[in-house]
């Protein structure tokens, strides 16, 4: 935000945050908001959907690519075994 947003908001903003505790029934609720919230719902069952979409699309390239991490992390581990302070065991493979 810039300096001159920062400032007119400032005037604008409440210190407090309002919280809504008022019920309203049902039968104040009006035709065009009520479907103005479905559609809202609809589109965000849609989002989220598409979301879960995306990560099973994903799930082999993710799945391949921690395997990998997987192996390349047991291969350092194994490798940095023998390389304690320097020294490997005779009857181990030479470090490399």
């Amino acid at each position: 935000m810039t300096a001159p947003e920062i400032e007119y908001l400032s005037d604008k903003t409440p210190s407090v945050v309002p919280v809504l505790s008022t019920v309203i029934p049902d039968s104040q609720i009006t035709d065009a908001l009520r479907a103005a919230l479905d559609a809202r719902e609809l589109e965000q069952i849609t989002f989220m959907a598409l979301g879960d979409e995306l990560v099973q699309s994903l799930r082999p390239e993710l799945e391949r690519l921690i395997a990998e991490l997987v192996h390349r992390s047991l291969r350092q581990a194994w490798a940095s075994r023998f390389k304690l302070d320097g020294d490997c065991n005779a009857q181990y493979p030479p470090c490399s």
